[in-house]
């Protein structure tokens, strides 16, 4: 008989919750009002199209431009991720109505980068390049350098003995744990500050500690989450003998992968709705049940 498990914790994370609490009241808060996302407000296309729906539109391209041309007194929604500093000034310069969406833990690291960059310390931001809570720590100032997980360091632009070593909320944490003791190698004295958000941690070992007579591995998820991917990540180096892929929904379930499997663990990202995991987990049950 196939066991097919659900690996918690699944469904939204308390950022993402809070995201789009914020963004459905602004609904009730001003139903006068034209309402924008600055890029999306979380990283699920599901959730996107659920807001476009009922008539909170996201913002893509060139931000700038479009802050400077968005109507007066229009509500302008930052989104979990958090965004370049700089466009607080122009929404402030414009008369727009802000409201933040941005996670907590995103604004905890910009907290202690600025802290440390008060003290006169460099910053080691640890992060994919790009990636919109990336893009928001290395807006902070200028000695805050980008160590690009998919490029090697340049680790001559650091001249301070114990530089300040942060990272995006969202790696991959065994793949953290390598590159802190690289840089360690180089300043025996960085202020290591491991800020990987719970809720991706829980994720993240909830698939290292599966059973190894798991065959499957099924991650719910948007492939533009950076969380999604590294559960992906995660599920093919810790479970290297099972089948692992991601879906963003039902209709992208491989059928034939479920024949012939003992074990199938399905997993989620942090921005996932609780809705579409458990359609494809009741899709893969009642595949065994025909």
């Amino acid at each position: 008989m196939t066991k097919v498990e659900m690996i918690y914790p699944q469904g939204y994370c308390a950022g993402v919750k809070n995201a789009i609490s914020i963004a459905k009241e602004s609904k009730n808060k001003y139903p006068n009002k034209k309402i924008f996302i600055l890029g999306n407000l979380v990283h699920n296309q599901i959730v996107i199209n659920a807001l476009e729906k009922i008539g909170i539109s996201t913002i893509s391209g060139d931000f700038e431009d479009a802050l400077n041309n968005l109507p007066k007194d229009s509500v302008i929604i930052f989104p979990a991720h958090g965004h370049d500093e700089k466009y607080d000034q122009i929404a402030e310069s414009k008369g727009l109505i802000i409201l933040d969406a941005v996670c907590f833990k995103v604004k905890q690291n910009a907290s202690i980068i600025k802290d440390y960059i008060a003290k006169g310390h460099q910053v080691i931001y640890i992060g994919i390049k790009n990636h919109p809570e990336t893009t928001a720590c290395l807006s902070i100032d200028e000695n805050v350098r980008l160590y690009d997980i998919k490029k090697d360091f340049d680790f001559s632009q650091i001249s301070d003995d114990s530089p300040l070593v942060i990272n995006q909320t969202t790696l991959n944490f065994l793949e953290l744990t390598d590159i802190h003791d690289e840089i360690k190698k180089h300043f025996k004295n960085a202020i290591i500050q491991n800020e990987i958000c719970n809720s991706t941690r829980k994720r993240q070992e909830a698939i290292v500690n599966l059973e190894d007579d798991v065959d499957l591995i099924v991650i719910v998820g948007d492939k533009a989450s950076s969380n999604t991917n590294r559960l992906l990540e995660i599920a093919k180096s810790a479970h290297p003998n099972a089948e692992s892929y991601l879906v963003s929904n039902v209709g992208e379930l491989d059928k034939n992968s479920i024949i012939n499997k003992k074990h199938i663990a399905i997993s989620s990202g942090a921005s996932t709705p609780a809705e579409t995991i458990n359609m494809i987990y009741e899709e893969i049950v009642n595949a065994f049940a025909k």
